[in-house]
């Protein structure tokens, strides 16, 4: 399938890129804000975020996790307003609403749902809500345009730095090249992975060697201790990214590891000999 370039618009309100953003696709008619939660009172005047429309709340948890929540509102500013006070744990919001006023109800109800699917797919956030957001019933006409506007809503979300919809590995199709790592026949670590642009990933499924070798460096054991939630029974239960194929393949073996030579694909060419 061949891809298309695309025209993003950035408008920075206050001059400033950690103020307010707007954020528009070309032919779209959708529109998305970027605000910092200290920001949210600067918006009272803003006539489009009294508007239908679907947001999100971003923050971290102490140890560095995402978070998000995904909401609906048919006035957003309202209920952002509301949110100053009721959750604590947020400090930037994305906002989607449309420029020419197509969104009602039950659309955004739809979208609301179909987002938080989405970013519970992903798997890169913890999920906030409480519940799962109720999914209305549309036309089949109105849910084409729905997914067209969810389609172009994930590509503003993630130029505006939140990759909350996309997987680790994206979707891996056949051409996709992938390696292999295994050490003493397994025992010392086997597993499955691919460079993206974010770094190393070790698909669900791979054996972690259960002791540590003696000559680990710390940052070994501490590669193991970050991804401990992530183990059972010695196998990975969910992908995990690393910074680097070494880490990944470090990880496995629980010791020091070249992975540039150690993960190979299936005819047995590294990692450093493809990239070369």
């Amino acid at each position: 399938m061949k891809k298309f370039g695309k025209n993003i618009k950035i408008f920075l309100i206050d001059g400033d890129v950690n103020g307010r953003w707007t954020c528009e696709l070309s032919n779209w008619t959708g529109k998305a804000y970027k605000i910092t939660r200290n920001l949210i009172k600067e918006c009272a005047e803003r006539e489009d975020l009294q508007k239908p429309g679907v947001y999100f709340l971003f923050g971290m948890q102490e140890d560095d996790k995402p978070l998000v929540y995904v909401g609906e509102s048919e006035v957003i500013y309202k209920r952002l307003l509301e949110h100053l006070s009721t959750k604590v744990y947020w400090n930037e919001c994305i906002v989607f609403i449309s420029k020419d006023e197509y969104l009602n109800k039950a659309h955004i109800k739809y979208l609301e749902h179909r987002f938080y699917s989405l970013a519970k797919e992903a798997n890169r956030y913890i999920i906030k809500n409480d519940t799962i957001p109720t999914k209305s019933n549309v036309s089949e006409a109105e849910e084409a345009e729905l997914e067209e506007f969810i389609y172009n809503a994930k590509i503003l979300m993630g130029t505006l730095g939140h990759k909350v919809f996309e997987t680790l590995t994206g979707a891996i199709d056949q051409q996709q090249t992938l390696f292999y790592f295994q050490r003493k026949g397994g025992e010392r670590g086997k597993g499955v992975g691919l460079p993206t642009s974010e770094g190393f990933v070790v698909l669900k499924g791979a054996y972690v060697a259960p002791e540590l070798l003696e000559s680990a460096n710390q940052w070994v054991k501490d590669l193991r201790n970050k991804h401990k939630d992530k183990i059972k029974d010695n196998y990975t239960t969910e992908d995990i990214l690393f910074s680097s194929p070494s880490a990944a393949s470090a990880f496995l073996c629980g010791g020091s590891s070249n992975g540039l030579v150690e993960w190979k694909t299936r005819e047995g060419i590294t990692l450093k000999e493809m990239q070369g």
